[in-house]
């Protein structure tokens, strides 16, 4: 049942603390203001698949931040088994068909960094026709 209470709290939350992190969300939502209605659903996908099913690298290891992810143990333990598919994050390329209805991901998403992403997200808005910029 909406609202999950869990999802947020366990995942939103603590991620939104992260000042980086908290930009990167931003800068998907100030992308979104006078985007068209297929630039929407690109930056839809775009959201799902970082801020609600993002991995980053961090030093050797890739870490869960989505909060699809963390708010689940079945989606924790899938992607920490490398059972799905790792692909580099790029805001450019065509997104997959997003979807929780077909069970855990098949396809994770990785950023090197917040700050790599935050910076990735920048670029491509820049190239969105809504003349407004995230700061």
């Amino acid at each position: 049942p909406e609202p999950d209470v869990v999802h947020e709290l366990i995942g939103h939350v603590p991620m939104l603390a992260d000042p980086t992190f908290a930009e990167m969300v931003e800068a998907i939502g100030v992308a979104s203001l006078g985007a068209d209605e297929k630039q929407i659903w690109h930056l839809t996908k775009v959201y799902w698949y970082t801020v609600e099913f993002g991995v980053v690298r961090e030093g050797g290891d890739i870490k869960a931040f989505g909060s699809g992810i963390l708010s689940s143990f079945g989606e924790l333990e899938h992607m920490a088994q490398g059972r799905a598919e790792l692909a580099p994050f790029d805001p450019f390329q065509p997104q997959p068909k997003m979807s929780y209805k077909d069970g855990y991901q098949k396809r994770y998403f990785v950023l090197d960094s917040f700050q790599t992403g935050l910076e990735q997200l920048r670029q491509f808005a820049a190239t969105l026709k809504s003349g407004v910029s995230a700061r």
